[in-house]
């Protein structure tokens, strides 16, 4: 098993990674128990009228259950619906599961050897449902489901060669079933994690670690949208290093290079919420993106971040690249409105003005949009 998965539950061994694979599996859950609700509601309905009209073999009971579990079809349905999370979606279905199970010991079923088909292809459909779910919660609730049926079957002193049969049936399908939603479970995962894995390689710089422009542009256009939604400002800091060509040509892109990673820790440094981002946007430019952060802030943002600079300058050794790295910031901050591509373009084009103008001034400073 790949190391990306715990060979026993087949999750993915970083949380966070886990949380945001089943963020993704939220809306095909909920197309899941809708489909499956559906599917018992109608079985239920009809079985219903099929033994209102014979008249119920075994009573009173013989209807009961039906309805019950036909209106716990109809609820689960409805609640599902609302849910927005993928675990709350999954506590529902559990509980689905529950008031089945109670249902099956409490009233029976039907315990025909038709009844018997019909049970394991349900545990078949179940399991299908189940591959969208973490691998032991079907690996508990699928067996507990089938056994709590086969139990409610025990209650009406069947024939034994028709309770053995339907003990086959039902196992194997269980067996088979688990073994497919361990693959499926397994396979998703990785496959989540080898596309994570390929969209941080196309959207991260090499020598410094950061986002690249491809990653920078992303983040920028959806923390627009997210702030243009919740009406809050949007900070943006560029930055420059003062003639980075000198400093490749005098001790070499090797030296270079290790400069670049050092003013990329200055940026990671200087962030302080977590959707706050720093970005190689260019040879030797950088940016911060700031979504949150007003005018204020982000101006603040930007001296420190020039202050730690000639703190690490002054702290270098004389014959390092460091010792005479200095960098302009361009800063601006705004309030966006609507999204889209020329809004966004207004606003870097806005902070790269503000670079331009400190870079004129003198360099080694910052200068905000006018």
């Amino acid at each position: 098993m790949p190391a990306a998965l715990n060979p026993l539950t087949a999750r993915l061994a970083d949380p966070a990674q886990e949380d945001r694979f089943l963020a993704t599996q939220l809306p095909g859950l909920r197309r899941d128990v809708l489909l499956v609700a559906g599917l018992v509601l109608a079985y239920n309905v009809v079985f219903f009228v099929v033994n209102l009209l014979r008249g119920p073999a075994w009573g009173l009971v013989g209807l009961t259950d039906h309805v019950v579990v036909g209106a716990a079809s109809v609820v689960l349905a409805l609640v599902v619906r609302r849910t927005t999370s993928y675990r709350t979606t999954a506590r529902v279905l559990v509980a689905g599961f529950a008031v089945y199970a109670v249902v099956a010991l409490a009233l029976g079923g039907d315990r025909t050897p038709t009844g018997w088909l019909l049970l394991s292809l349900h545990t078949a459909a179940i399991l299908c449902l189940h591959a969208r779910l973490p691998f032991p919660v079907t690996a508990t609730l699928v067996p507990a489901w089938s056994v709590a049926s086969l139990l409610a079957a025990t209650t009406a002193g069947i024939d034994s060669r028709d309770l053995t049969t339907a003990v086959a049936l039902v196992g194997t399908a269980v067996l088979v079933g688990l073994a497919a939603a361990y693959r499926v479970a397994a396979q998703a995962r990785l496959l989540f994690a080898q596309t994570e894995a390929l969209e941080r390689q196309t959207t991260l710089d090499p020598v410094t670690g950061l986002p690249n422009r491809r990653g920078w542009e992303e983040a920028l256009q959806r923390e627009w949208e997210r702030c243009a939604r919740e009406g809050t400002p949007l900070g943006l800091v560029v930055v420059d290093v003062d003639h980075f060509k000198q400093v490749n040509d005098t001790f070499g892109h090797a030296a270079g290079d290790r400069a670049l990673v050092v003013v990329a820790g200055l940026l990671s440094a200087a962030l302080r919420r977590p959707g706050d981002l720093a970005a190689r946007i260019g040879g030797d430019e950088f940016a911060l993106l700031l979504p949150g952060t007003d005018a204020e802030g982000t101006a603040s943002t930007a001296s420190r971040l020039l202050a730690d600079a000639r703190r690490a300058r002054a702290a270098a050794p004389d014959d390092a690249a460091e010792a005479g790295l200095t960098v302009s910031v361009g800063v601006h901050c705004t309030r966006p409105r609507t999204a889209g591509a020329a809004e966004t373009a207004a606003a870097v084009s806005a902070a790269d003005a503000a670079l331009y103008r400190a870079k004129a001034a003198g360099r080694d400073q910052v200068a905000g949009a006018s």
